[in-house]
């Protein structure tokens, strides 16, 4: 009788146990790869792969936080907006992504803005500062989650939703002309599942937010990439003494030991009669120059040049063609 009462002990704890694990929330959706909802990743795939031909020097990108124009104001959406645009940008091995607090620190140092809109004059201002090519800037505008649920007798599915609209614009720093300008939609679903009274009611989480803005930000980068792969790289001047100069890219930038390079002292904007807006910017042929060292520098993307001319800190360089 002992050992039947034992057996029966056994098989409640077991039974128990198979019960408890049963009710545990099942949950799908993973972050890390959330825009199988649009498709978007495989687009993205796509486009990186019509733009392989350039060959040239990557180009240096900033990413300025976000502004958080959400009408609810959801806390840390614009900084989240601006890592995440800055790790796709940097995973498509095209760019040199200058981390958001490295921007931060050297703007406030040359009493620049590193936050908000900024506007043309400032990021010119910011790519002679900072080696950069372009600055991506903008906007959250919208946020919202949403959640749908189904019950089926003892087990109830909920679905999460969230959707997110940016507003972005790329500038050209070089010059300070706006590269383009547009908005877009994300979207990203989270589903639970549990055994109705069991476990506890399931709560959003950063995981909502995050793959929505992963989601809008990747088609920005779709738009963004074909319009970057159109420019054609410069980089600066960042010291020169007689015919010997130091260039802010080198190695890690595409930079190659002989590469030649037409140098220009940037002038006067050019703007639009009509529009009175920035178009672009004269330029005065200085001289050539030839990469003799690649690897200086404390990141070793410092590049060592010789060549004749009169050259100054701040002039243009391009690839001679």
């Amino acid at each position: 009788m002992r050992a039947l009462i034992r057996l029966l002990l056994v098989a409640v704890m077991v039974g128990g146990l198979i019960w408890t694990a049963g009710c545990a929330p099942t949950i799908s959706g993973a972050t890390k790869d959330d825009t199988t909802v649009t498709g978007t990743s495989k687009e993205l795939a796509k486009t990186t792969s019509d733009v392989e031909e350039y060959l040239g020097p990557k180009l240096r990108v900033g990413v300025v936080n976000f502004q958080n124009k959400t009408p609810s104001k959801v806390l840390g959406i614009g900084e989240a907006a601006a890592d995440i645009l800055g790790t796709i940008l940097q995973k498509s091995g095209r760019f040199i992504v200058i981390p958001q607090q490295d921007m931060e620190s050297i703007a406030h140092q040359q009493a620049l803005g590193a936050s908000g809109m900024i506007n043309p004059d400032t990021a010119a201002k910011m790519g002679e500062v900072l080696g950069l090519n372009a600055i991506v800037t903008g906007a959250v505008t919208a946020y919202s989650e949403a959640e749908e649920g189904q019950d089926m007798l003892v087990y109830k599915s909920k679905k999460q939703i969230a959707r997110v609209t940016v507003d972005y614009r790329l500038v050209d720093t070089t010059t300070g002309v706006q590269i383009m300008a547009d908005s877009g939609a994300g979207i990203y679903e989270k589903s639970v599942g549990r055994v109705l009274g069991m476990g506890g009611k399931a709560s959003y989480d950063s995981d909502l937010r995050d793959g929505a803005l992963r989601d809008a930000l990747t088609k920005a980068m779709v738009n963004m990439q074909k319009q970057l792969a159109k420019r054609k790289w410069q980089g600066r001047i960042a010291s020169a003494k007689g015919s010997q100069v130091y260039i802010n890219a080198g190695q890690k930038s595409g930079i190659q030991v002989g590469d030649k390079m037409m140098v220009y002292r940037p002038g006067d904007p050019i703007i639009d009669p009509v529009t009175r807006v920035k178009i672009g910017m004269e330029e005065t042929f200085i001289g050539e120059v030839t990469i003799l060292q690649n690897d200086l520098g404390d990141s070793g993307d410092l590049s060592l040049a010789r060549g004749g001319g009169q050259f100054k800190t701040g002039d243009i360089v391009k690839l001679a063609k």
